[in-house]
């Protein structure tokens, strides 16, 4: 053995093949005097280099560790070894050559001809050094031993077909790898699972769920069992090629490019990725030609030489300037100001007269929770659901108790048939506010649900039946069953309310005469009054109740009434036609049960009267556009009307199985009372043809049931309100900016005076 000159490098040694195999017999009596655990030290080179446990020859350690990492000059130097010529290459040499056995020991660590570059000679040579100077002799052995191993380890060319990972930062030197390479079209990062982790996995694959593998186990203990997951190619078949999808699993803190990443998002190479405190890995995909610019100057980086100069901080006022006027539906906030956040937005838009349009609570809680969803932590998004629906729910039932103690569900002292047009007026003022929350709610459901389902959607890689995603589900359960409630209670009390008004004028429309005199010059003055005045437009015309008769005009009044209401509210068209659905379901059957309890209405020319009055209603509401609702509601009661207007001589020749066939809508007991009661004249009795054949059940009751109004469906649609658009209103985007401004005066507060920007 010689040892080179300071500054050079010693490459070669050249030796008989009897001297090394007399060394080799030498170093092994030394080590059975010594009583050396040779196993032990070599177990522990293997793991090291291959991480696996102790092979059964030394040579085929080396053979395996070192077939996979070696040069093409390494693979002939083991050719040439195996002929017994051995090459070194040993920085660590010093002036004189150790007595023989570590002699032999040097030999027996060359196992490749490594071609450095500079720098890593001079660290080579650095550390010899320390190794030479510092360490016992038996330690010297060891770490000799290992060298060129872990060297020839880590000078590993990268793939050139698939994606890799480069570790920048680690935690533990001793376990972290310099290379992670993406052999499948999925990767997982992670830590080795505890016990219990591990039990959990099996009885979830029992179930049939089985977990993602882990194919990175990383010794960071702020790390999750499964921290990481990233995608590719047919995993990802919607992606051009080249480009991937990573994604946090719930609860693992992952850094993209500087910036925290809750959600799925694309990598591209060049992207810097940081797991927990310690991980730093840059993601290369060598299949993508040129090879994109390395993310070096990250942006926190930027940020930070920005906000010390003056022109930066120009830069920050000017970009605050556009954000707080800009009409992108956008909300942006901390989540240490959530709670101040949503009781500002409901705290000052509770009221149909707040300012911000009938659909400003819905609109601004929805861009509220676009932010939340799309840019902070996951978890944060339940708990504002939870909390604007509780919000939002204490606020309707104090506009309830406020209504109730206005409108007294008991009978009131005033005389049926004695409301007026100015008390339907006041009730429908005071619904405002019920049916504005109750259209706020339903657009909010609609929204709340398309946000749910997405969550679900990214819930899909992680753990089935994770505690933690189990209780974030149950709490966006009970946001939704919160509004399901409030637009129950709302649309309940607004249709009480309304049909307990219908009922006291709905018998206005079976004693009213349209052909009195008096109701025709009524009619005629109306008619002129109207005539003389400028037209409102269709919508305008198609409210007008003037040419109507008065008594009747008072029943439209309320239909017209809860429609302006609708209106107002930008109710959704299929909650409207719910409501205008029990409506007519409500006159019908109390008009059909009023008509059969008063068999003074059986004939003709009173059949005409209320015919002639149910058309006037019903011209009104297919003007208004509830047409087809009203017909389909008010069905029975136009065919039992219909029954009655038909002329005597000719119901007289009419058949009990004609008339059945001709008004099959009739029950059997119904057809069977409007013929025993029908007014043929004083001396004329019924004729034979009208009995009904035995057998007939004529039992049933003769009177339809309240009970039987059509359920109220909730809502499922896409939302009509489009975050992608504009914001839709002036007022919208004045209550937008105020809250930006009141947002951007809490940041400000939480900042030093030196450090806060003024407008």
């Amino acid at each position: 053995m010689w040892r080179p000159k300071d500054g050079f490098e010693r490459r070669f040694e050249i030796q008989r093949k009897e001297d090394y195999e007399r060394e080799e017999r030498e170093r092994e009596k030394e080590r059975e005097r010594e009583g050396e655990n040779y196993q032990g030290v070599r177990w522990r080179r293997s793991r090291m280099s291959s991480g696996g446990g102790p092979e059964e020859s030394e040579r085929g350690h080396r053979g395996r560790n070192t077939e996979l990492r070696r040069s093409i000059s390494d693979m002939n130097l083991s050719l040439r070894r195996r002929q017994g010529n051995h090459v070194s290459n040993d920085p660590r040499g010093s002036g004189n050559r150790p007595n023989n056995n570590g002699g032999v020991q040097d030999r027996k660590n060359i196992v490749s001809m490594i071609n450095p570059q500079p720098g890593e000679i001079r660290a080579s040579k650095a550390e010899a050094k320390v190794g030479w100077t510092n360490q016992p002799a038996e330690d010297e052995k060891d770490y000799s031993s290992c060298d060129l191993e872990v060297m020839s380890q880590s000078l590993i060319l990268p793939p050139t077909d698939r994606p890799y990972f480069l570790l920048l930062q680690g935690y533990d030197q001793s376990k972290d790898f310099v290379l992670y390479i993406m052999a499948g079209h999925t990767h997982v990062f992670g830590r080795k699972p505890t016990m219990r982790e591990r039990e959990k996995d099996r009885e979830r694959e029992r179930k049939g769920k089985r977990p993602l593998k882990v194919d990175t186990f990383l010794s960071a203990p702020d790390l999750l069992a499964r921290h990481l997951l990233v995608r590719r190619d047919s995993a990802v078949p919607e992606t051009p090629t080249g480009q991937a999808l990573m994604r946090p699993f719930r609860g693992g803190a992952v850094t993209h490019n500087g910036v925290a990443l809750y959600r799925e998002t694309v990598l591209k190479p060049g992207d810097v990725i940081g797991l927990g405190n310690h991980f730093l890995f840059l993601y290369r995909d060598p299949r993508v030609t040129p090879a994109p610019p390395l993310a070096l100057t990250l942006p926190w980086q930027a940020d930070a030489s920005t906000t010390c100069c003056p022109s930066g901080l120009v830069d920050r006022q000017e970009a605050l300037r556009q954000y707080l006027g800009s009409t992108e539906a956008v909300l942006k906030f901390h989540p240490r100001h959530a709670d101040a956040l949503l009781q500002e937005i409901i705290s000052k838009n509770s009221s149909p007269d707040s300012g911000g349009g009938p659909l400003a609570p819905a609109y601004l809680l929805s861009i509220m929770i676009d932010h939340a969803s799309k840019h902070l932590d996951p978890a944060l998004t339940p708990q504002i659901l939870l909390k604007s629906a509780n919000l939002i729910k204490e606020i309707v039932w104090d506009n309830i108790k406020e209504f109730g103690d206005k409108h007294p569900t008991q009978n009131s002292t005033e005389q049926e048939g004695e409301i007026s047009a100015p008390n339907v007026q006041k009730l429908s003022s005071d619904l405002r506010p019920l049916m504005f929350w109750m259209s706020n709610a339903t657009e909010l459901l609609n929204f709340f649900q398309v946000k749910v389902e997405t969550m679900e959607k990214e819930w899909e890689f992680e753990a089935p039946g994770d505690p933690v995603l189990t209780a974030d589900m149950d709490t966006c359960s009970e946001a939704l069953a919160q509004l399901d409630d409030v637009i129950m209670h709302t649309f309940q009390q607004c249709v009480y309310h309304l049909t307990k008004t219908l009922y006291s004028l709905l018998p206005a429309l079976l004693d009213t005469n349209p052909f009195s005199s008096e109701d025709k010059e009524k009619e005629k003055d109306g008619a002129g009054g109207a005539e003389g005045e400028e037209k409102r437009g269709e919508e305008g015309e198609v409210d007008d109740v003037s040419a109507l008769p008065p008594k009747v005009a008072g029943l439209v009044e309320v239909y017209r009434c809860s429609l302006m209401l609708s209106r107002e509210a930008c109710l959704s068209p299929p909650l409207t036609s719910q409501t205008f659905g029990y409506l007519f379901f409500f006159t019908n059957t109390s008009l059909l049960n009023t008509l059969l309890e008063r068999d003074g209405l059986f004939s003709w020319s009173r059949a005409v009267q209320i015919r002639t009055n149910l058309d006037l209603v019903l011209d009104w509401l297919q003007g208004a556009g509830l047409g087809d609702i009203a017909s389909e509601f008010m069905k029975k009661l136009s065919i039992t009307v219909n029954f009655l207007c038909i002329p005597k001589t000719r119901l007289i020749q009419s058949s009990w199985t004609s008339l059945q066939e001709d008004h099959a809508l009739l029950s059997p007991a119904q057809l069977h009372h409007l013929l025993t009661h029908y007014k043929l004249g004083p001396t004329r009795a019924p004729p034979g043809s009208w009995a009904p054949p035995p057998g007939t059940e004529l039992s049933g009751d003769i009177f339809e049931s309240f009970l039987d109004h059509p359920p109220l469906i909730l809502p499922n649609e896409t939302p009509r309100l489009d975050l992608s658009q504009p914001i839709p209103s002036p007022e919208l985007q004045k209550e937008v900016s105020r809250l930006r401004t009141f947002l951007w005066g809490l940041d400000q507060d939480e900042l030093p005076a030196n450090q806060r920007t003024r407008l």
